[in-house]
């Protein structure tokens, strides 16, 4: 069958396109168009260009420390990231091909975010379509094309399956990376600020206060032990990232990329992969003087949480990040803005990879998510009987 193929945003999660794709090639299927946000865009961008082979190959390969190689930290800018290596690479695979030159009809989805109103790139420079597409709000900084300002097309259309109405196919396949997480039976669920009033959610076989701890403090003296792990281990992320950038001197519109604006190359910025010094801990087994202070202080609080007063906020995760709660948030938009865009615009086959599968910056761990979204793909495609 001939498929049209909208990939959705998703970050990590994109390698399930990959999967899908494969997938769909193994029972004889043919993409005769695609649409992509943000990884949905690069990954389509590099199917239309007959170079997915060599990015899977690179991709499945990369290790967390080849990750972080990749990072060009950006204090300014508007993101923390700056993609040039990332781009340096998917552009040579790119190979400045125009996007009307590629060879399935392609459309990059990004947001002007002055505008507020979604974009289609139909023309020119893949790469530069490519590199405006995936500028996740705040974590990597957004594009400037053609006087516009940039940033992922997935805060305005996550799954666009609009600019493949014009693609002549027999089915359309979209693929959601935001789909419910795995666990969650319900979309919704009703809590109360009062702490004195047990939530919906709640397990009773821990939800009990005549004890000696909740189950709320007692997870907290574990949350800390946790944050200051973690804490010793981002102060050396930090002091790398630091001594790296100081070595650094709808009603959507169809757009073009003949205008000058980023450098999706990279060139004039740092080249190529450098060694990093590996900061992890070894030889001692003994708790660092950060860790032991933890622990001490969250026995103390657990026990003035049995005695005390409980009518206070609960303390944080110890382990949540900034990271975490921006992308959990346009996780949570992006849901959403799915479902009623579906609504009226519903795909033949839906495949919905659930956003806890990985996190949306673990791009090291591309085998277990292409596998996953093969896996997904099939079940889906069987149950159409496809």
């Amino acid at each position: 069958m001939r498929v049209a193929l909208a990939l959705g945003s998703g970050g990590a999660r994109g390698y399930a396109h990959i999967g899908a794709i494969r997938e769909l090639e193994s029972r004889g299927h043919e993409v005769v168009g695609v649409s992509g946000a943000s990884m949905g865009a690069v990954v389509g961008s590099l199917l239309a260009a007959g170079e997915l082979d060599r990015f899977e190959e690179w991709v499945r390969g990369l290790a967390q420390r080849d990750v972080l190689r990749l990072l060009d930290v950006s204090f300014a800018g508007g993101g923390a990231i700056r993609a040039n290596k990332i781009m340096g690479v998917i552009g040579e695979m790119l190979d400045d091909v125009r996007i009307e030159d590629l060879a399935i009809p392609y459309t990059a989805v990004a947001t002007d975010l002055r505008a507020r109103r979604e974009v289609w790139f139909t023309r020119g420079p893949a790469d530069i379509a490519v590199r405006a597409s995936f500028a996740i709000p705040s974590i990597v900084t957004p594009a400037i094309v053609g006087g516009r300002l940039m940033i992922d097309g997935g805060v305005t259309n996550p799954v666009p399956l609009e600019p493949l109405a014009s693609v002549e196919s027999d089915m359309v396949l979209a693929v959601s990376l935001t789909g419910r997480r795995a666990g969650i039976r319900g979309s919704t669920f009703q809590e109360s600020s009062d702490p004195d009033e047990p939530s919906a959610v709640a397990d009773p076989k821990i939800a009990k206060k005549g004890g000696t701890v909740t189950a709320t403090t007692a997870a907290r003296l574990s949350g800390r032990i946790r944050t200051a792990a973690a804490d010793v281990r981002d102060a050396d992320l930090v002091r790398l990232v630091a001594a790296r950038f100081g070595q650094d001197s709808s009603g959507a519109d169809t757009a073009g990329l003949d205008a000058p604006g980023i450098d999706p190359t990279g060139q004039g910025a740092e080249s190529g992969p450098r060694a990093v010094e590996d900061s992890t801990p070894s030889g001692s087994a003994q708790p660092s003087p950060e860790v032991e202070e933890a622990v001490e202080e969250g026995e103390r609080e657990v026990r003035a949480d049995a005695q005390g007063d409980e009518r206070s906020l609960e303390s944080l995760p110890g382990t949540l990040r900034i990271f975490d709660v921006v992308s959990q948030s346009i996780e949570a938009m992006q849901s959403i803005l799915t479902g009623y865009r579906m609504a009226g615009n519903r795909p033949d086959v839906l495949v919905e990879v659930p956003s806890d599968s990985c996190s949306a910056f673990d791009f090291h761990r591309a085998e277990e998510m292409i596998e996953l979204g093969r896996r997904l793909t099939a079940e889906a495609l069987d149950r159409e009987g496809l």
